[in-house]
């Protein structure tokens, strides 16, 4: 009896799917060659960095809602996504302006959520609804829902940046006596390395897996190309080379926080496995969007990849979460000064 003998097959890439993957890696380089140096070195230049991510999302937040923004849309949009993602250091700003001590890592051991922000953007943005005859009520609760969450996505990434140095030079109490320190300017920047890592191996993950085995699409409505296999493929890789990253940096006496060591090796498996489901879920969500707005991408600022949005959407979500996360494992670890802000 002939039994038929079950075989992976790959799936044929066509000339238009080379030409989209070139331009993607090219891209991507050139992005990279970009971010990495204002992430290792940290301190003020990813936090300009990250500045420039915001008025760029703002300019595809409002080109969603109102491709003919005016400009006090755009005014009150970038001041509302500004104030929330630099809420810390605001704080921190009004609070010790004279501290000789003083550096930007000071007011970023939570993660915040102003709500006289919140109100006042709340407010502003429905008289722009009565004024502007072309501005509905379902784009002032999108522009406010979304800069919302975006405002809180880059203020979580300006959290995992910093927070090692708060954790090492507030609560730990160590010295601080020099600006430039390999500490500061480099290792520093290997929590926000590690969950950047997890985010952007989930996706090239599940791209390269459900471009060469894809066959079970997930949800043709919100996104027709993605696959159960790219889903699971991107999951099991980027588990495995983030928990990889973390742990061996931990066992080599580098954790990328000092309580995700070695001793609490669960942690940084729970991370690491989680993580990839959040991105994906912040990937739906954005896709979602651009569904309901028909539009293919947030923007050009990138080829291949479209804008800022396109880019971050993951790392969004899997920042708020990686923070509060991590927020939950110091607050109960730690005796926080001014006590615990996590609650």
């Amino acid at each position: 009896m002939n039994k038929k003998r079950e075989t992976i097959t790959f799936n044929r890439i066509n000339k238009e799917t080379k030409l989209s993957l070139k331009v993607r890696i090219i891209s991507s380089i050139v992005a990279l060659a970009v971010a990495i140096p204002c992430i290792l070195f940290g301190d003020w230049l990813f936090a300009l960095l990250v500045l420039f991510f915001v008025f760029v999302a703002t300019y595809e937040i409002i080109r969603c809602a109102k491709p003919k923004h005016s400009v006090w849309l755009y005014v009150v949009s970038v001041i509302l996504i500004i104030c929330l993602t630099f809420w810390p250091l605001l704080r921190q700003l009004t609070s010790k302006l004279d501290h000789e001590g003083w550096h930007i890592y000071g007011g970023f051991n939570s993660i915040y959520l102003s709500i006289f922000i919140v109100v006042v953007a709340f407010f502003a943005l429905f008289w722009l609804v009565v004024a502007d005859a072309n501005f509905s009520v379902r784009d002032a609760c999108f522009v406010f829902a979304i800069g919302i969450v975006v405002g809180l996505g880059f203020q979580s990434m300006l959290y995992l940046r910093y927070i090692p140095l708060y954790e090492k030079f507030v609560l730990l109490n160590e010295a601080d006596n020099n600006y430039f320190s390999f500490f500061k300017n480099f290792e520093s920047s290997s929590l926000a390395v590690y969950v950047a890592l997890a985010t952007f191996m989930t996706d090239i993950g599940a791209y390269f897996v459900g471009v060469f085995f894809g066959k079970n699409k997930i949800n043709p409505r919100i996104s027709p190309k993605k696959t159960w296999e790219g889903f699971f493929g991107g999951i099991i890789i980027s588990t495995i080379f983030s928990f990889c990253f973390a742990f061996f940096l931990a066992l080599g006496g580098h954790p990328v926080l000092q309580k995700l060591d070695v001793e609490n090796w669960y942690f940084i498996l729970s991370l690491s496995l989680l993580i990839p489901l959040f991105s994906t879920l912040g990937d739906f969500t954005f896709s979602s969007l651009k569904r309901y707005y028909e539009i293919k991408d947030f923007g050009k600022l990138i080829p291949g990849h479209g804008g800022v949005l396109d880019r971050v959407d993951s790392l969004i979500f899997s920042a708020i979460f990686s923070s509060i996360f991590i927020c939950f494992i110091l607050s109960v670890t730690y005796s926080y000064p001014g006590g615990n802000p996590l609650f």
